[in-house]
């Protein structure tokens, strides 16, 4: 009993909301295309896939550990080619050359922040890129680039040039650094991404928490009837969405506005993800069913 209390404390702890202009900033969401997940607003190499071999996939080693459960893995495949899905590469959008804007941006950000693990082979490097536009129109693009292999998760901090203002902006990973546009990967390396923002590194749940709205569901563990306690009075729009363990959607519908009771009774026993999502933000909990 104390062992099941000690579990639910730190699932309860897990509330989760995102307010960054970066889409699926943390690789929170995942959509099912086939027999492969792509990151949700993110495109990959995996639709042009050989067929077993994935380049980008969703890990459960993330960072920081109470922000989040997944994390953008990125890997290549030497043996294969870049039209068979070899390149670990990751774009917000979609795979445009030249760039074009994918979201848009408030404010002047300064800095691309985030957090990264890398193993390289065979002389690789990873990089990851930052394109801001105004106007449809590209004001330059930042850079940071590294062949060292780190076993552990390693903060970035991208500096952007100078510039007066920006409407939106692009980003690439990669685990692999070309030369040119026909280069390809030197080695089957690994590339690691998490929890992407612009400015200040995301360094706990707390931080995103701040000013927003209190979000919970309870009784947890639930039986057939979870109660939604959140500011849903000036929200429309809302979308529940349910993933199992493995982070499978399996349930999802649009919240009507003062819904404040969810029914559960079709759900097996088990810790399942509940997620809300506006159109400027995603809210998160864990939630047990135990009959």
């Amino acid at each position: 009993m104390k062992k099941f209390a000690i579990i639910l404390t730190i699932l309860l702890a897990m509330t989760i909301i995102t307010n960054a202009q970066i889409p699926n900033n943390g690789f929170e969401d995942w959509t099912t295309i086939g027999s492969y997940e792509d990151p949700t607003a993110w495109a990959t190499m995996n639709f042009v896939s050989a067929g077993t071999f994935y380049s980008c996939t969703k890990s459960t080693d993330h960072y920081p550990e109470n922000v989040g459960i997944y994390s953008i893995r990125l890997e290549n495949n030497t043996s294969l080619t870049q039209m068979t899905g070899a390149y670990g590469m990751a774009m917000t959008n979609a795979f445009d050359w030249p760039f074009k804007p994918a979201f848009p941006v408030t404010g002047n950000p300064t800095s691309l922040t985030g957090y990264y693990k890398y193993e390289s082979f065979n002389n690789d490097s990873m990089f990851i890129r930052i394109v801001l536009f105004e106007n449809s129109i590209m004001l330059g693009n930042s850079i940071f680039v590294t062949g060292i292999s780190t076993s552990i998760w390693t903060s970035f901090n991208i500096p952007f040039s100078n510039y007066s203002s920006a409407d939106s902006a692009t980003i690439q990973l990669s685990a692999f650094y070309p030369e040119s546009e026909t280069d390809g990967p030197n080695g089957n390396s690994v590339l690691y991404v998490d929890n992407l923002n612009f400015d200040n590194l995301i360094t706990s749940t707390s931080e995103l928490t701040k000013q927003n709205m209190e979000f919970n569901l309870y009784p947890n563990p639930a039986f057939d009837i979870v109660t939604l306690n959140i500011d849903n009075t000036n929200n429309t729009d809302l979308t529940l969405n349910i993933y199992n363990v493995t982070g499978k959607l399996i349930g999802s519908e649009k919240l009507q506005q003062n819904q404040q009771q969810i029914n559960i009774g079709d759900l097996n026993n088990g810790i399942y993800l509940f997620g809300i999502r506006s159109k400027e933000w995603t809210v998160k909990q864990k939630l047990i069913i135990q009959r």
